[in-house]
């Protein structure tokens, strides 16, 4: 049963606190940040941006991810309204599904494929074969911000983007040198390493850093290993012309400690690597702006496995290499008329190799590539009414060309009206999100029925939302917005009999939602944060999509050199199965696996080493607890995730 009275005490309390009025610009993207004589940052998110399509953007900033002590993207996002995660250990995500991943609104969870897309610096970064995020080649360190895009974002991002997360590297935007260093310790032999260092010197800026992390694991087999690294330069040719270069590798392990009660897997690591450059050519005036971007991002995943029907080990092997060409100008065409016009070209895919101790079982698929080339445009105009108030609509397409699948038009229409105090917003698009080359490899090799993939359809979702944001001062914001996704053509997997088996896209559903949330600063040593996501899903068992999410948390300075960091996460009961392969319409739901409902508190206590202002203010001692209350909650039903744990940390900064 779903936890009702605290849903209902945590509605009562969020409406509560909506009496708070608040403020907005209707006349470009809306950030709202508190002003710099607030000593304590803000608490859990950093801003929310209204965009000029009316859609909402939620931003996770160094400062949250430092003071949150997360060591992976889930561990940064899973307190953001909307976000859900899933994982088995502590260090190390084993697989691309359960086993560490983000979920946005209840999409995201069919695997392979994805519907959310992960980008890095504006280009995408996921696996080039199976069609979804890895969370292990996605360092959190190297992030200055991160955008949380929880609506579909055709024109912004195309295919595979009903819901989005972009991660934007450390740049030095003031001259000097900083350099850091972070070093972690705690239970289970945990441990995480991290260095920074960057500079800049006229017009020459640059930034550097690498991580090593590691954990034995709360459970026997539930060990992980990551190593990563980064860099980033950047020259600004005159006051027009600016150009960067962003590079970056990793290398990772996890285990699977397999369910509690069963067999002791035989073997199963999860192995991913990859290597990526990011080139881009940017430039600015007084009436246009823009880029030309190329990347490159070649990985690879050894996944180490035991097959019970040959009582034997086998390897998956995928190796992948996505690369592309982004470009965008946005043009003013009189003082309150915008163009945004862009070209994107994204290549992606590679080989697989499944091998067996006996070589006779081998399968293997070549090189395969699909390719998206794709036109968009945005226009938006401010009309001025009067008295301050403004409103914006806005329209744009992208049209896609895709080398195997049918050609896709996606639409996106926006508004927003607003005055000083308030702005309310609304936005239509229409995502899409196209098979990947996974599905290559099960008709042409694991089926052996050559070219069927080439009759799938595109995934859609159809978007509406509509909010209204409130911020009386600089100290104080409160949002909330109602949304309803309608999905079509979802691609499920189809079992004989007859043989051979098939994808077809067969499956409709729906989501409808409400989420709201609060930032408040009542003292410049206190800043507070509370959010909630309330989802209704047609078929009720949409996996990884609870009834409720909701996060309190803030920071308190005090006695000048302490900070306390605290948060609390309220959870529904959600359903944990794989849609790609079920038919949830016909699965009885008593015989879906599903987790309870639970209740974590986190916090972490800083001792702040220098003032700030001063070159070296990012310094501290640390102590950390992950579910200080020792909850007992799953992400996966059989794979329990620890209780209390505790990290002891110093960070360096000068």
């Amino acid at each position: 049963m779903r936890n009702r009275l605290l849903m209902s005490i945590i509605v009562i309390a969020l409406a509560a606190a909506g009496r708070v009025t608040a403020q907005g610009d209707a006349a470009a993207d809306t950030v709202y940040e508190f002003p710099p004589v607030i000593i304590v940052g803000n608490a859990i998110v950093d801003q929310t941006t209204i965009r000029d399509n009316g859609s909402k953007v939620s931003s996770v900033s160094q400062a949250q991810i430092r003071d949150l002590n997360a060591i992976d993207l889930p561990s940064a996002l899973r307190r953001v309204p909307g976000v859900t995660i899933s994982r088995y250990n502590l260090v190390g995500s084993y697989g691309g599904g359960e086993g560490g991943t983000i979920y946005i609104r209840g999409q995201g969870s069919n695997r392979p494929g994805a519907s959310i897309q992960t980008l890095v610096d504006g280009v995408p970064k996921f696996v080039g074969i199976w069609t979804h995020p890895l969370m292990d080649i996605l360092d959190v360190d190297r992030a200055e911000q991160i955008d949380v895009y929880k609506s579909p974002q055709p024109v912004k991002y195309g295919n595979m983007s009903l819901g989005a997360v972009n991660m934007v590297t450390r740049r030095m935007h003031a001259e000097g040198r900083r350099t850091s260093f972070t070093a972690i310790g705690g239970q289970e032999n945990t441990y995480s390493l991290n260095f920074t260092h960057g500079g800049k010197t006229g017009a020459f800026d640059y930034y550097f850093g690498g991580t090593a992390r590691g954990s034995d694991g709360h459970r026997e087999n539930a060990d992980g290993q990551l190593r990563s690294w980064w860099g980033r330069t950047g020259y600004q040719f005159n006051d027009s012309w600016n150009a960067s270069v962003i590079f970056s590798g990793s290398d990772n392990w996890a285990d699977d400690p397999g369910p509690v009660g069963g067999p002791k897997p035989t073997r199963g690591r999860y192995n991913t690597s990859d290597y990526s450059v990011n080139a881009t050519l940017a430039n600015h005036a007084d009436r246009t702006s823009g880029f030309v971007r190329f990347y490159a991002d070649n990985g690879a995943i050894g996944w180490e496995q035991w097959s019970g029907a040959t009582n034997n080990w086998f390897n998956t092997n995928t190796d992948w290499l996505n690369s592309g060409l982004r470009i965008q100008q946005n043009i003013s065409l009189g003082g309150a008329t915008e163009l945004t016009l862009g070209f994107d070209y994204d290549n992606y895919g590679g080989e697989v190799w499944e091998q067996h101790a006996a070589p006779a079982n081998d399968m293997r698929l070549p090189e395969v590539n699909f390719s998206n080339t794709a036109g968009y445009a945005q226009i938006r105009h401010t009309f001025d009414l009067g008295g301050g108030t403004l409103l914006q609509p806005s329209a744009g397409a992208r049209f896609n060309h895709h080398n195997t699948f049918d050609d896709q038009f996606a639409p996106e229409l926006g508004v927003t009206l607003g005055r000083e105090k308030w702005t309310v917003f609304g936005n239509y698009t229409q995502g899409f999100n196209y098979a990947g080359v996974y599905s290559v490899w099960f008709y042409d090799v694991a089926w052996n029925s050559a070219d069927g993939y080439k009759d799938l359809e595109a995934e859609l979702v159809d978007h509406y939302e509509l909010g209204l944001k409130l911020q009386p001062s600089p100290r104080a914001t409160f949002e909330f917005s109602v949304f309803h996704d309608r999905g079509s053509n979802r691609i499920r997997m189809i079992p004989p009999p007859p043989p051979p088996p098939s994808f077809v896209n067969i499956d409709n559903y729906e989501i409808t939602g409400f989420e709201t949330s609060l930032s408040w600063n009542p003292y410049n040593s206190l800043s507070l944060f509370s959010g909630l996501t309330l989802l209704s899903m047609t078929p009720e068992s949409m996996p990884q999509s609870p009834g409720y999410t909701f996060t309190v948390g803030g920071n308190y300075r005090f006695h000048k050199q302490f900070q306390l960091s605290a948060d609390m996460s309220a959870i529904d009961e959600r359903y944990v199965i794989n849609g790609r392969f079920a038919n949830l319409d016909a699965v009885p739901l008593a015989n879906i696996p599903r987790t309870d409902s639970f209740v974590m508190v986190n916090a972490k206590l800083s001792y702040m080493l220098g003032r700030p202002g001063s070159a070296h203010h990012g310094s501290q001692l640390f102590i950390a607890v992950e579910n200080l209350t020792g909850t007992s909650y799953e992400y996966k039903p059989g794979y329990p995730m620890p209780g209390a744990t505790a990290m002891f940390g110093l960070t360096v900064d000068y």
